[in-house]
């Protein structure tokens, strides 16, 4: 009717014949872990999963902070449909470039990604979302 525990003794882990077969077949290094380190150099590349669709408004980052509106509008203002640049209040690394067609805005952003506006910050564009 009633039923007691019982503390069993406690198993010795057989692992000393683990360790022999697997030191046997191939010989494992163990290598100190380092840190990655990010190469801010490079601009920034979106995964897959997160690429917009051809729009006509382009998402420029990677912008240096004394970045004005009159310099990107005297980089995109080159490319014909070019409509209007849109800072982002507060971000000084972020703007928007409206073009008047999908077309137009593709031939800037092949032409000018990774356009160096200082020699430490290439502009990294990517579609804005619709």
């Amino acid at each position: 009717m009633f039923k007691f525990f019982l503390e069993r003794p406690k198993k010795k882990p057989d692992h000393d014949k683990k360790k022999k077969s697997k030191k046997s077949a191939a010989p494992q290094k163990s290598m100190p872990m380092e840190p990655v380190r990010m190469d801010t150099s490079m601009p920034m590349m979106m995964p897959d999963a997160i690429i917009q669709p051809p729009n006509q408004i382009l998402f420029l980052t990677n912008l240096p902070e004394e970045t004005t509106e009159v310099m990107l509008q005297m980089l995109f203002n080159q490319f014909p449909g070019f409509k209007e640049v849109r800072l982002v209040p507060g971000r000084h690394d972020i703007a928007f470039v409206e073009f008047m067609s999908e077309q137009q805005s593709t031939v800037a952003k092949e032409s000018l990604n990774g356009f160096k506006i200082t020699p430490s910050h290439p502009i990294s564009i990517h579609f804005a979302k619709k």
